[in-house]
């Protein structure tokens, strides 16, 4: 059998690998452009007009949010680096990184330390929200409200809470949840009930209520179906840690949305405090749709 000398051998075998390499290299080259095109497109396709009054950050949130809510980026996937947004959007690091650190706290990113950051595997919906029906832009549905617990505790002080819920001065639990209407903006909702009563909620999983639809568990757990709910408004100014957590200016003015849930005999369940800061959605507040003609389908899940 004849067999090549050893230094075309070696020629041959530089070769082939020298090739492999360069084909390797082209297609490395192909994929990392492939990349930086897909970065540079995803602002220009997800970004909103701006809304007044609405941070730098928080534009890019909503973006980020966006394309992730489209499907742009999937479950688990590596979102771009904080260089890579600087380069595709009109941010600063700053900015990116404030953007980056609301959609940690959000629950739908998630960071590893060295690695980047991805996006999470899941995200909680709240359960047919009551108070927070917001109808999408074309009236056809109600935006997907998801929940955030921010605290749960018991409380000795009084407040405007206590006439409906501690009329005796008793303890109340307060319950703090961030909501997030839709990938679009925050809610912020601070509950107050009667710790004798329901301080069973306190030690219920955290999972188990933050998205779940609090009449319903009262109705479920409790045995007391709520049967009225009173509400109010004011355009009011909100409080600086409401601003700081829902993510808008400090000084924004927004609807306060006070609600008083009543059951059987006239006993009042709950008392809530909603910030909701300007947006261009309408809100449904009324206990039927039919006046709007709104979809049954819709009606349902109220």
């Amino acid at each position: 059998m004849r067999r090549d000398p050893p230094d075309k051998a070696r020629r041959t075998m530089r070769a082939v690998t020298a090739a492999g390499v360069r084909s390797a290299t082209s297609v490395s080259s192909v994929k990392r452009e492939q990349h930086h095109q897909r970065v540079a497109a995803f602002f220009e396709k997800f970004s909103r007009q701006p809304i007044r009054g609405l941070p730098k950050y928080a534009l890019l949130r909503e973006a980020i949010a966006g394309a992730i809510e489209h499907g742009y980026w999937k479950i688990g996937e590596k979102l771009p680096t904080e260089a890579e947004l600087v380069r595709c959007t009109p941010f600063s690091l700053g900015t990116v990184q404030r953007a980056l650190r609301s959609l940690v706290e959000e629950g739908i990113v998630t960071r590893a330390q060295g690695s980047g950051s991805f996006v999470s595997e899941s995200r909680q919906q709240m359960e047919a929200p009551w108070h927070c029906r917001f109808l999408n832009a074309d009236g056809s549905a109600f935006l997907p409200v998801y929940p955030k617990l921010l605290s749960r505790s018991r409380i000795a002080s009084k407040g405007a809470w206590s006439p409906y819920v501690a009329p005796g001065g008793d303890a109340v639990i307060q319950i703090d949840r961030r909501l997030g209407i839709g990938d679009e903006f925050f809610v912020y909702s601070r509950l107050y009930m009667n710790a004798a009563r329901f301080g069973s909620l306190l030690t219920k999983p955290v999972r188990e209520i933050e998205g779940a639809n609090l009449k319903a568990v009262i109705g479920r757990d409790f045995h007391l179906p709520i049967t009225q709910i009173g509400q109010r408004v004011l355009l009011a100014r909100f409080p600086v840690d409401i601003c700081r957590a829902i993510h808008v200016r400090t000084g924004t003015m927004g609807l306060f949305m006070e609600c008083v849930a009543t059951a059987r005999a006239g006993l009042n369940v709950y008392y809530q405090e909603l910030y909701v800061p300007p947006n261009e959605h309408r809100l449904v507040v009324s206990d039927s749709n039919a006046a709007w003609s709104v979809p049954h389908a819709i009606e349902a899940t109220a």
